[in-house]
């Protein structure tokens, strides 16, 4: 299973470490996965260092996350802050400072898999990401196995999502 990290940019926008998929460990398991179809809004999106917490998108991101009872999974976020640009580097700048991908999705147990299909970065096309979530209420809790920092060389991170159920 290939898991992919976004280049770090230190100008401005904190490199994105995503891995667009899902993975929480704790106590709440879905006792269904339909409680997942919906519509989640971005609460927050973190990358944890040992117990150095980063927001690298902001502390208010902007993002949906999209989940059809057929299967199909669409996410797009995007770092708080962000200013429009027509030149090379601010639309440089726009593109590091989001994701957008969509994929077949289907659950195992407490995992999440998602098989992307069309990204806004190529290298993530036919990736599939395995991950762990935890429902909690109307809050779907998102951790992604720890992988190598590129915001810490040498060290290992890991990145934590919360969404919020649309209503």
């Amino acid at each position: 299973m290939k898991e992919l990290l976004l280049p770090h940019v230190k100008s401005g926008v904190v490199a994105l470490a995503l891995a667009a998929g899902i993975a929480v460990s704790g106590t709440g398991r879905a006792a269904n996965s339909d409680a997942l179809i919906g519509n989640w809004k971005l609460v927050s999106w973190q990358v944890v260092v040992g117990n150095e917490t980063q927001n690298p998108f902001g502390q208010s991101p902007k993002g949906y996350l999209l989940l059809t009872r057929e299967g199909r999974a669409m996410a797009i976020t995007t770092a708080d802050n962000r200013k429009a640009g027509d030149g090379v580097a601010e639309r440089a700048a726009l593109h590091k400072s989001m994701l957008a991908y969509s994929g077949r999705y289907r659950v195992e147990g407490d995992d999440f898999i998602t098989t992307v299909d069309i990204s806004w970065n190529e290298i993530w096309n036919g990736t599939e990401q395995r991950r762990h979530y935890r429902l909690e209420g109307d809050r779907l809790f998102i951790e992604s196995a720890p992988a190598p920092s590129i915001l810490y060389p040498g060290k290992t991170d890991f990145r934590r999502i919360v969404w919020e159920r649309e209503k």
